[in-house]
């Protein structure tokens, strides 16, 4: 014997109907609404944002938007220094690139010049290599208000004439594995 689940009188294990109330003793239609419910919560939970889709490669002419902030390139030059105290060594040359950031969002962030790094052709990915900026305004680290937006160069110093240069960018590189997106140079 059992209760009936509605009015709690004895009834047989196997009714399927309560002959008191008359109501299903089935459960089915309630197992399978949770079933439901919980698949929409863990598809909630686990993901469905934009950034599971987020694109990782771009070329150098690209804006990317990641998070309401956009992030460009704007210039890239290639030199072997301007004076004797910025001079690129024998068989190298600095990559400088103007990085702006425009905060879309409705909160301050924070960025960082250490944030991007350079990979070069032979697939070593370098930080940041001068903190003189020569004549150039050079990209920091602060914080942005909430529709601000920052300019400024970041050098690197690699092989003369590599080819196969790409910027990548680290939500926060000390403790991302892995890169959010990256420019690959012209």
């Amino acid at each position: 014997m059992k209760k009936c689940k509605y009015c709690q009188t004895e009834i047989d294990k196997k009714a399927k109907v309560c002959p008191n109330c008359k109501k299903k003793q089935s459960h089915i239609f309630r197992w399978i609404l949770l079933g439901l419910l919980a698949i929409i919560v863990i598809g909630a939970i686990a993901g469905g944002g934009s950034e599971d889709n987020f694109q990782k490669d771009y070329k150098q002419s690209d804006v990317v938007t990641y998070k309401d902030v956009t992030y460009s390139i704007t210039k890239v030059e290639k030199t072997k220094g301007s004076n004797e105290y910025f001079q690129a060594k024998e068989g190298y040359e600095y990559v400088k690139a103007t990085i702006k950031i425009e905060n879309k969002s409705d909160e301050k962030i924070s960025y960082n010049a250490l944030d991007f790094q350079m990979v070069n052709g032979d697939g070593v990915e370098a930080s940041v290599y001068s903190i003189t900026a020569e004549d150039d305004v050079q990209l920091n680290s602060g914080e942005l208000d909430a529709g601000g937006k920052v300019e400024g160069v970041i050098i690197w110093e690699q092989k003369q004439g590599d080819t196969g240069l790409k910027i990548r960018y680290y939500e926060n590189v000390l403790f991302d594995d892995e890169y959010t997106f990256q420019w690959t140079l012209d």
